[in-house]
């Protein structure tokens, strides 16, 4: 089939989640169909990152969406019950590069990644329309409120109901809609018998996220993640500040590392702390990860599924999380993970694992089992295959 893959952000490179699983379903996507990518850039800066694109693609284009008028069109048009995130979003040009395209080429499946992107492609579009949310928005911005700077509170509270009208709204716009876990579909969906809202899960690279088959006895702790986005910034913050001191009373040698893109001023400050080091992004994370001993994911306010976590996972890394980080993986406690919710809880957890190298065997041994069994980037190449030949020609 030929494909038109709209995106809000170039996905490359994939340091970020929404990156991440872009990049991913072009790279599978690509082995059996042709496929054009229309992007917006922030700035001429990433044009520089299309290369590593090209050999998924046919054809790529951009279109710039500056900050500036951004911010213009969403203060002028705040009166519309719309996101927020819609209207900084907003576009003539990439409305324009849409049209010409659908109405030049003979697309056979439109795929729009985000809510974000929705507001271009309307039912008048005649391929197959798919709408990837990938995760229920508007449950990390609830369960972020008591988490975030007084100053925001007001803005997301403002923007949550028109997140979740919206997310329950545009379903009826597109033939299928996507997202990335059970547990997101349940947070979208009024009936669950609504076979147009389908799970597609996230995969992991099991060939490059492997265990080296050395079991450290150093306590070194790791937490990976986008160290620019705000339930990262947090988790990080907890960390260090709330969980590492109760750790270090029973454990004095424990260190921390925490890796990265693009860690945020906060984060960076926590290198300060005893034991603690700020890598930001690494070249070889499966090494970073079979450097440590324990990873742990403290995170508060989350949705849909921690990619991260399922790296560590893969690298037969024993994992502490949880529950909201859970909740879209539906591994077991004390099998294949382990969940505590608290700063005594998550502590005494990392402690145990420290203290038991043949717990750590089995938790890793099991969690890889685990990933390696429910989270395929395949599954994604499966669902448009069945979709090719549903609308097939009889």
């Amino acid at each position: 089939m030929r494909i038109l893959f709209l995106t809000g952000r170039l996905p490359y490179p994939p340091t970020r989640g929404d990156r991440l699983r872009a990049y991913h379903f072009l790279r599978v996507l690509s082995r059996e169909h042709r496929i054009t990518l229309l992007s917006f850039i922030a700035d001429d800066r990433e044009t520089g990152n299309i290369g590593p694109l090209r050999e998924f693609c046919e054809d790529i284009q951009l279109v710039h969406r500056g900050q500036l008028q951004s911010t213009t069109t969403t203060v002028m048009n705040l009166w519309r019950p719309v996101p927020f995130q819609s209207l900084y979003y907003r576009s003539s040009v990439m409305q324009g590069a849409i049209d010409r395209l659908l109405a030049r080429r003979q697309f056979d499946l439109v795929y729009v990644h985000l809510f974000r992107m929705a507001q271009f492609v309307s039912d008048r579009h005649r391929p197959y329309r798919v709408l990837d949310l990938t995760d229920a928005i508007s449950t990390e911005i609830e369960r972020s409120l008591p988490y975030r700077d007084p100053k925001w509170r007001l803005i997301y509270r403002l923007e949550l109901p028109r997140i979740r009208r919206y997310e329950r709204d545009i379903v009826d716009h597109f033939n299928e809609t996507w997202l990335i876990s059970k547990a997101e579909r349940r947070q979208i969906m009024c009936d669950e018998e609504d076979k147009r809202v389908l799970v597609v899960p996230n995969g992991v690279d099991a060939g490059r996220f492997r265990p080296s088959g050395r079991l450290t006895s150093d306590p070194l702790l790791i937490f990976v993640g986008h160290m620019g986005v705000p339930h990262n910034i947090d988790a990080a913050e907890y960390l260090v500040n709330d969980i590492l001191p109760l750790v270090r009373q029973s454990e004095p040698r424990v260190r921390l590392n925490l890796v990265g893109a693009e860690p945020a001023t906060q984060v960076q400050s926590l290198g300060s702390a005893p034991g603690v080091r700020v890598l930001g992004h690494v070249t070889d994370l499966n090494a970073a990860l079979n450097d440590a001993a324990v990873f742990v994911a403290p995170l508060r306010f989350a949705a849909g599924v921690q990619n991260k976590v399922l790296e560590a996972m893969a690298a037969e890394l024993p994992v502490v999380t949880t529950s909201y980080v859970n909740t879209g993986l539906e591994a077991e406690h004390g099998k294949h993970l382990i969940i505590a919710d608290d700063a005594v809880q998550i502590s005494e957890a990392i402690v145990a694992l420290l203290r038991d190298p043949q717990k750590r065997r089995q938790l890793g041994r099991a969690g890889r089992d685990f990933v390696l069994q429910n989270y395929r980037w395949e599954d994604v190449l499966d669902r448009v295959n069945t979709i090719e030949g549903n609308i097939a020609p009889a």
